[in-house]
């Protein structure tokens, strides 16, 4: 009678494997594309934290509090000192954004 089990419990694992593997894959293709479909993007302005005055380029954001990690991960100039600078409708001035998510007016 214990003949079958031991094929029973491979092939139960083997299905679990299978299924789990599928499982991954269908996370990994769904993630970008809900990333890239977000409500509002919004377009910030980079600056380097010693110079609020001239530009070192411009990026795209969906959340603004990592306005200044897209900064500093997609220019080389700004060394980790660069901030995301964005136009709010609540206030006349520019928002700045700083590494650690904290927000200043410009």
């Amino acid at each position: 009678m214990k003949i079958n089990r031991p094929k029973r419990r491979r092939a139960y694992c083997i299905s679990v494997f299978w299924r789990s593997i599928f499982l991954v894959l269908l996370v990994a293709a769904t993630g970008p594309v809900a990333r890239a479909f977000a409500d509002e993007s919004i377009s910030v302005t980079c600056y380097k934290l010693e110079n609020l005055e001239s530009p070192v380029g411009n990026v795209v954001v969906y959340d603004t509090s990592r306005a200044a990690l897209s900064c500093n991960s997609l220019y080389y100039d700004c060394k980790g000192g660069c901030v995301g600078c964005f136009t709010d409708q609540d206030y006349l001035d520019s928002v700045c954004v700083d590494a650690g998510g904290t927000m200043f007016l410009k």
